[in-house]
C-alpha cells in the first residue's frame, strides 16, 4: 500500500468514497456533497489547513484520509487531525489503516496527532489504541453555523 498526496485526477474516485464514508455507520449524519466538494478544492489550490491522502496499491485506488491542521498551545505547536480515514470494504482487516498511521505520524511534524471515532465502533478503536492513541477524556462540543 502507497500514500500519496491527492490529484486533480482522483475527484470522482474521491467523491465516491467520501459519500461512502458519510452515509456509513462511521459517522453521525451525512454531510451535503458540496463541502466534501469545497474541501477537494480547498486541498488542490494549496490550503494551509488540509490534506488528502490517497491510497493505492496494485489493486488501485483502495481509501482515502482527509487531514486538519491547526495550532495548540497546551499541545506546544502543531496539531494534525485525522478527519477522516477510510478504506474501501476489500481494503479492511489488511492492516492499510494501521500503515496509514504509521506513514503520518513519521512524514508530518505534529505535536499531536488527534482523531474522532464513534463510541460502538471497537475495532476501529483498537485499532488507534494498538498505534498508540489514547483517548483524551475530554467531551467534544460543537457550534454548527452553516
Amino acid at each position: 500500500m502507497t500514500f500519496r498526496k491527492i490529484k486533480a485526477g482522483d475527484k470522482s474516485l474521491y467523491l465516491d468514497m467520501a459519500r461512502d464514508f458519510y452515509h456509513s455507520p462511521a459517522v453521525l449524519h451525512p454531510v451535503p456533497d458540496s463541502y466534501i466538494e469545497n474541501t477537494f478544492d480547498l486541498v488542490l489550490n494549496g490550503t494551509p489547513f488540509a490534506d488528502i491522502y490517497i491510497f493505492e496499491d496494485d489493486d488501485g485506488v483502495q481509501g482515502y484520509a482527509v487531514l486538519a491542521f491547526t495550532h495548540s498551545q497546551e499541545a506546544g505547536g502543531l496539531v494534525c487531525w485525522i478527519e477522516e480515514l477510510y478504506l474501501r470494504p476489500c481494503a479492511r482487516g489488511k492492516g492499510a489503516g494501521g500503515a496509514f498511521l504509521d506513514h503520518i505520524c513519521r512524514e508530518v511534524p505534529a505535536a499531536r496527532f488527534r482523531l474522532e471515532v464513534e463510541p460502538d465502533n471497537l475495532r476501529v478503536k483498537s485499532l488507534y489504541a494498538r498505534h498508540g492513541f489514547l483517548p483524551m477524556g475530554y467531551q467534544s462540543y460543537v457550534l454548527e453555523k452553516n
